[in-house]
């Protein structure tokens, strides 16, 4: 059981992320709730919206909640998932085995992007304090 509690955050691509950030700050009618170089999120205490210029997605890609990212990783390769790795370009790319290959931790949140059995990608994400 891979332990998916429901919409986390959808991540869709922005190669202009100005452009990006415009349109849906127009569309939401607010700013981002964080931003960087290459990133920016809007939250509203539901399903976060986030826009990445790094080209490790084409498409939307869902990230789930969950409440352990290394058991949630674990049970979802167990059943035939892959586990991906982002390389220094920003590209997604099959991991090297290891149970925890491919998550990452940043500002609040540890993340996974694994390719399901179907071909599809998963994205798992497990909230955790923010330490500065």
């Amino acid at each position: 059981m891979s332990g998916l509690n429901g919409v986390h955050l959808v991540v869709y691509p922005a190669r202009d992320l100005e452009a990006g950030i415009a349109a849906w700050s127009a569309t939401l009618g607010r700013e981002p709730a964080y931003r960087n170089a290459d990133y920016a999120t809007f939250t509203d205490g539901g399903v976060e919206i986030g826009l990445s210029r790094l080209p490790w997605v084409d498409h939307p890609l869902v990230f789930f909640k969950v409440d352990d990212v290394e058991k949630a990783h674990g049970a979802l390769v167990a059943s035939g998932a892959t586990a991906l790795v982002q390389d220094g370009e920003g590209v997604l790319h099959p991991g090297d085995g290891a149970a925890s290959s491919g998550i990452v931790d940043v500002p609040g949140r540890r993340l996974a992007v694994l390719k399901a059995a179907d071909g599809n990608l998963v994205g798992i994400a497990q909230d955790v304090p923010v330490s500065w």
